[in-house]
C-alpha cells in the first residue's frame, strides 16, 4: 500500500493564472556506489507496463497532450512528476506513472536498448561538458568515507549493470513501502482528489501486477526524501528526459588531456549551503587576486576551488580546492592555509535548506518543498536556529585525492565536433517478437483523450539546439538553398517541418514508428518542438544523425496530404 498524501497550499495563484493539478511521486531509490542501477530504473519505468505497454507513451504523452511528464533521479530518492490542468486526464496520468513504477516485466532488447543506448548516450552528452567531467573525475577518486555515491552513473558503469541486477533493484524498492504520491490542485477537496488517485492506483492492482492499492496513510510512514537539492539559477533542463545537471556550456575537447591534480575536501553540513552558494564568486576572485600577487610563496601554491552541493548520505556537501598541477607538498599545505583562511573570514551561518531545483516546474517545486516543510521537523519552524557547530569547526579536518582533471576554462576549439560516441549496439535476443508486437502497441492516453490532442501543446525546443533552428530558418530566407530544413551539428540535429504539412504531424507522431530511434536506443532525445513560430523535428546525441534528414524526408513522404497522392518533401 502506498502513501497518498494531498499537499496544501496558502498561496494563492495570481488572477487569471489556473493552477495545475499537480502529482509527485516520491520513491526512495538508494544509490549503489557509481552503478547508476537508481537512474536506470527511473528510465525502465517509462519502457511501458502491461497497462500501459505502448513504449513511446510518454513521448507522445509529453508532445500532444496538455500535460507534462518527467522524472528525475537524485542520491537516495527519484522524484516521477505530472502536471495538467484536466482533472481526467491528470488522474489517467497518475495511473500511467504508477503502472511504470511497479511494472518488472520487460524484455531483453528493451533493456539493452535503453542501458546501452539512450542511458549511455545521454551520460555521454554530460561528459563531454568539462566541468562535469573533472567533478565526475573527482567523485570518481574520492576516497574518503564522505564520498558521493553518483546516482546517475557513468558511460561505462552503467554496461556493468545486469538485467537480473535491474529487477531486483526495482522489486526491493519500486514498492509500496517505499513510494508516497504528493498531490494537489487549486480549488479542489483533498479527500476528492486523494479518492480519485486510490480508485486509478486500485486498478493497476486489480489486474494482478506488482502492485498494491493506494490509501491515506498517516504521514509519520511517509517515504522519507532526502534533502539534496538547492540548485544553481546556472543549472538548465537541456532535454526533456535529462535528470542530471550541466553548468556552463563548455566543451571538452578529445585532443586535449588531463592532468593529474591533487584536490583537497572539506565536508560541511547542507545547512551552510545557502550562505556558502551566495559568497562562492567571491571565494573565487579572493583567489585569483592571490594568485596575481603571489603571496607567500608562489602561485603554485593556488588553483581552482568550486562548491559540489549535491548533498551526500551523511547530509554534507563538498568545498573543493583544485591544486594547481605543479604544487608540491609544501605548496598544497600552504594552499590549504590560505584557502581556509579566506573561509574563515567569511559569514557563513546554517539555515534551512529547502528544496529548490530549477529543472522542474515552479508547481513541483513548491509541491515538494511544502511536503518537506510539513513532514521534517527541521523545515516545521524554517526561520528556528539549528544546533550545529560554527562553519569554521568543519574546516579542520581536510581529505586529499588526486584526480585526472582538465584545465578549467579551456575550450573546444572545434565546438562542432561529435562528442564521443560509447554507445553498444543492442543484442539481437530470442525474444524479438515481443518487441515487435510492442511496436504495434497504442499510445492510450492519447487514444482516451483525442479531443485534447493538439500541435498548441507541443513543447519548446530544448535550447542546446536553438542554433541549428536558427540555421534552419534562415536558410528558409536564403536564395541559394531555401528548401535546406535539416540543419546537423555532431550527434544533434532539427529538421523544420514546411507548413502544409502541419495538420498531420499528430496522426504521425502518435504511431509508434517515428518514435523508433528513441526506442531503439540510437539517440538520447527524439521530439517535436515549436521555436519561433515554427515547428522542428529533432534528435540530441544521435549515433545516426547524419541520416535522419532521409529520415525525416521519408517519415513525411508517408502523409497522405491529397488522399491519394504521396508528397516528398525536397
Amino acid at each position: 500500500m502506498i502513501n497518498i498524501r494531498y499537499v496544501p497550499h496558502h498561496a494563492q495563484s495570481p488572477k487569471g493564472n489556473v493552477s495545475p493539478f499537480t502529482g509527485v511521486f516520491v520513491v526512495n531509490t538508494p544509490a549503489r556506489d557509481h552503478s547508476g542501477i537508481s537512474h536506470l530504473a527511473e528510465h525502465m519505468c517509462f519502457r511501458g507496463s502491461p497497462y500501459y505497454p505502448a513504449d513511446h507513451e510518454l513521448f507522445v504523452a509529453n508532445a500532444l497532450l496538455p500535460l507534462a511528464i518527467n522524472a528525475t533521479t537524485y542520491a537516495g530518492c527519484t522524484y516521477f512528476y505530472v502536471q495538467s490542468e484536466d482533472k481526467a486526464l491528470f488522474i489517467s496520468a497518475i495511473q500511467y506513472l504508477y503502472s511504470g513504477l511497479t511494472n518488472t516485466h520487460f524484455s531483453q532488447c528493451a533493456f539493452e536498448a535503453e542501458r546501452n543506448g539512450v542511458l549511455v548516450n545521454e551520460l555521454t552528452l554530460l561528459e563531454g561538458n568539462i566541468d562535469y567531467a573533472n567533478n565526475i573525475a573527482i567523485r570518481r577518486n574520492d576516497t574518503s568515507p564522505m564520498a558521493y555515491q553518483h546516482a546517475g552513473g557513468f558511460s561505462d558503469s552503467v554496461l556493468e549493470i545486469s538485467f537480473d541486477d535491474l529487477i531486483d533493484y526495482k522489486k526491493t524498492w519500486y514498492k509500496g513501502s517505499h513510494i508516497t504520491l504528493l498531490v494537489r490542485g487549486a480549488d479542489t477537496d483533498g479527500n476528492e482528489i486523494i479518492s480519485l488517485c486510490s480508485q486509478a492506483i486500485a486498478k493497476v492492482g486489480a489486474r494482478g501486477f506488482h502492485a498494491k492499492s493506494g490509501d491515506a496513510m498517516p504521514h509519520d510512514k511517509v517515504a522519507e526524501a532526502p534533502l539534496n537539492t538547492l540548485k544553481r539559477e546556472t543549472s538548465d533542463s537541456v532535454l526533456p528526459m535529462s535528470s542530471y545537471r550541466m553548468s556552463t556550456p563548455q566543451k571538452s575537447s578529445t585532443h586535449l588531456r588531463p592532468t593529474e591534480n591533487y584536490v583537497s575536501t572539506w565536508w560541511v553540513p547542507q545547512e551552510f549551503t545557502h550562505d556558502l552558494l551566495k559568497v562562492e564568486s567571491l571565494i573565487k576572485s579572493k583567489i585569483e587576486s592571490l594568485v596575481q600577487k603571489k603571496v607567500e610563496c608562489s602561485s603554485d601554491a593556488l588553483g581552482h576551488f568550486f562548491i559540489d552541493d549535491e548533498v551526500n548520505h551523511a547530509g554534507m556537501i563538498a568545498l573543493r580546492f583544485v591544486h594547481n598541477s605543479k604544487a608540491n607538498a609544501q605548496a598544497r599545505t600552504v594552499a590549504h592555509k590560505n584557502v581556509v583562511s579566506l573561509l574563515t573570514d567569511l559569514n557563513v551561518e546554517a539555515k534551512p535548506r529547502l528544496f529548490t531545483d530549477t529543472k522542474l516546474p515552479n508547481a513541483v517545486q513548491r509541491l515538494i518543498r511544502d511536503f518537506q516543510q510539513q513532514t521534517h521537523f527541521r523545515y516545521s519552524k524554517p526561520h528556528s536556529p539549528l544546533k550545529l557547530s560554527p562553519f569554521v569547526d568543519y574546516l579542520c579536518s581536510v581529505h586529499v585525492c588526486q584526480a585526472a582533471i582538465h584545465e578549467v576554462g579551456v575550450k573546444n576549439k572545434n565546438e562542432d565536433a561529435p562528442i564521443n560516441d560509447n554507445w553498444a549496439p543492442t543484442v539481437e535476443v530470442e525474444n524479438k517478437d515481443e518487441d515487435k508486437e510492442k511496436d504495434s502497441e497504442t499510445a492510450l492516453l492519447a487514444a482516451n483523450f483525442a479531443s485534447l490532442l493538439s500541435l498548441d501543446n507541443l513543447p519548446v525546443l530544448p535550447r542546446l539546439l536553438h542554433k541549428l533552428a536558427v540555421r534552419s530558418t534562415q536558410s528558409a530566407q536564403s536564395t541559394h538553398n531555401p528548401e535546406n530544413r535539416f540543419q546537423c551539428i555532431g550527434n544533434h540535429w532539427v529538421y523544420r517541418v514546411d507548413t502544409q504539412f502541419h495538420h498531420y504531424l499528430i496522426d504521425t507522431v502518435t504511431g509508434a514508428a517515428f518514435w523508433q530511434p528513441r526506442t531503439n536506443g540510437e539517440c538520447y532525445a527524439l521530439g517535436v518542438a515549436q521555436f519561433n513560430d515554427e515547428i522542428f523535428i529533432y534528435g540530441a546525441q544521435d549515433n545516426q544523425a547524419s541520416t535522419r534528414d532521409l529520415w525525416c524526408k521519408n517519415t513525411l513522404a508517408k502523409i497522405d496530404i491529397n488522399a491519394s497522392v504521396s508528397y516528398s518533401p525536397a
